[in-house]
């Protein structure tokens, strides 16, 4: 019972040692997240709509009564 108390007290004593942010340095580190987020995801979502795009073209140019083995692969490729 006295390592877990002595433990936690080590815990305390350590947490008090801590240099918390200002509340200005985390509001500016939360923005660059979220900024960085959401740049991440337009390039996601852009990457997303481009690659469907080409699919679609090549499913049209190619394809012939059935869907094109081609157009197949590349989709079972690109959902690996």
């Amino acid at each position: 019972m006295y390592r877990i108390k002595r433990y936690f007290q080590g815990v305390i004593k350590q947490a008090k040692m801590v240099r918390w942010p200002t509340r200005k340095d985390m509001l500016i580190s939360v923005a660059v997240v979220l900024v960085i987020v959401a740049f991440s995801a337009l390039m996601l979502a852009l990457d997303d709509f481009i690659v469907s795009q080409l699919l679609g073209e090549l499913d049209r140019n190619f394809a012939s009564d059935s869907t094109s083995e081609a157009v197949e692969m590349l989709t079972n490729y690109m959902m690996r």
